[in-house]
């Protein structure tokens, strides 16, 4: 019995190891890199094995290398979204160079390496920072990059609202949500830096119901987005996966600020947004003044190996609300003849103190509510690279968001002045990760 007991052990053992050493060395990238693959021949078309190849992230300078198969296909995976030049030599060849070659999240950016004989010059190829043109993968999805997020308008900084600049996206709703190929909203996934960024209760993006969001646009890199045939490692989803990640410091500092400034004081009055006035509903312009600022910036504390970054965003925003009544007129319209009789009738006189007391407290249930939506979110990182073939990074994001009187959010709402509740919300998250690459195959 001991000596089956032994066996099954064994046996679960080394199915482990397999399946890691097999996930070491399969030939992807991940939810939270890219990759460079392509070919490697010679000036009649052969391939070329056994060629090496060493790829540099132009910003933090580290070093990635892989060996071309018998194929001369060569694949260099869990490379961070950026900037990249790749060298490719061989014996017997001259090198080949490329720069400026872009890599997204979630894909394999191609680049094939045409190696030319030993005498002559060696091959440079300038590639500029263009979008990648995916063309070997059945999976429908877009990247929305740093040149988009930067140069595109948005109402009120939530970057996830890209996603609606792709094909079959449509808000979902007035909060926030967003369906993809007609599929609720609920049903999506959503993840930074490979981590779940989904509110537990209604299974959708955090931030979703009031929070303007819950990541700043400041700290985001890009991200991907997978609205159908997207690989099962994505999951948990039946609509659309939104995949972002964060930014990195780089051996250079660099940095941006931002401060927006929306002013109710500016826009036109909307005539069928009313509030009364002595007992009439009167068309207003609702105060609404929100202020966005802040800011990123990262560098390195030592070069080539240990970088950071950091990005704050704050939310000003006081927009009083207006407690409104659904029946004015049975607040404000004097009492008809027929009720000063039925008051008449009961013994209470149409003007004592008990019926101009309940009128009074009826109409101070209505009036001006003093609401605010002020926010406040902080993200620092460290990227270390502890060597070529081990990388780890560690994010915090903190979000304090304080919104008294903020449960109702619309400008004029059919309640009472007492009834609109408070919205505090408190949201930490960290994530840590290691990358390890234990082969160059």
């Amino acid at each position: 019995m001991k000596d089956k007991w032994d066996q099954h052990v064994k046996f679960v053992v080394a199915s482990i190891l397999v399946l890691l050493f097999g996930a070491a060395f399969a030939y992807a990238q991940s939810t939270t890199d890219g990759a460079i693959g392509g070919t490697v021949t010679d000036a009649s078309g052969a391939v070329v094995a056994n060629a090496n190849v060493l790829v540099k992230n132009l910003g933090t300078e580290r070093v990635s290398t892989a060996t071309s198969d018998e194929g001369g296909r060569f694949i260099v995976t869990h490379l961070q979204p950026g900037v990249y030049s790749i060298e490719v030599t061989s014996t017997g060849f001259a090198g080949f160079k490329g720069t400026s070659i872009t890599v997204e999240v979630g894909r394999v950016t191609t680049l094939d390496a045409h190696l030319a004989v030993q005498s002559q010059s060696e091959t440079v190829v300038a590639t500029a920072e263009a979008p990648v043109i995916v063309a070997d993968s059945a999976d429908f999805s877009t990247n929305i990059n740093q040149t988009t997020i930067e140069n595109l308008p948005i109402n009120g900084r939530r970057w996830s609202f890209f996603a609606l600049s792709t094909p079959g996206a449509v808000p979902d709703g007035g909060f926030g949500l967003v369906s993809f190929r007609g599929i609720s909203g609920l049903l999506n996934n959503n993840t930074v830096d490979g981590a779940d960024n989904n509110q537990a209760f209604f299974s959708e993006e955090r931030g979703r119901t009031r929070i303007s969001y819950s990541s700043s646009e400041a700290s985001i890199q890009e991200f991907q987005i997978n609205t159908s045939n997207y690989s099962a490692e994505y999951g948990r989803a039946a609509g659309g996966v939104v995949n972002a990640v964060t930014k990195s410091g780089t051996n250079q500092i660099h940095g941006q600020a931002f401060w927006y400034d929306r002013n109710s004081d500016w826009g036109a009055i909307n005539p069928f947004q009313t509030h009364l006035v002595n007992g009439v509903a009167t068309p207003f312009l609702p105060e609404d003044k929100r202020h966005q600022f802040g800011g990123g910036i990262g560098g390195s504390i030592i070069k080539d190996r240990l970088f950071w970054f950091f990005s704050a965003d704050q939310q000003l925003r006081p927009f009083p609300a207006v407690s409104n009544s659904a029946s004015p007129g049975a607040i404000f319209a004097p009492l008809t003849t027929a009720e000063s009789a039925t008051l008449t009738s009961r013994g209470i006189s149409p003007t004592s103190t008990p019926v101009t007391d309940a009128l009074t407290l009826l109409k101070n249930l209505t009036g001006t509510v003093n609401r605010r939506g002020d926010q406040l979110i902080l993200l620092p990182k460290i990227d270390w690279n502890i060597t070529d073939r081990h990388h780890a990074s560690f994010t915090y994001n903190r979000l304090r968001w304080n919104s008294p009187e903020g449960i109702q959010t619309a400008a004029v709402v059919n309640r009472g002045v007492e009834s609109f509740g408070n919205d505090y919300v408190k949201d930490d998250w960290a994530v840590a990760k290691l990358i390890s690459s234990l082969s160059s195959q």
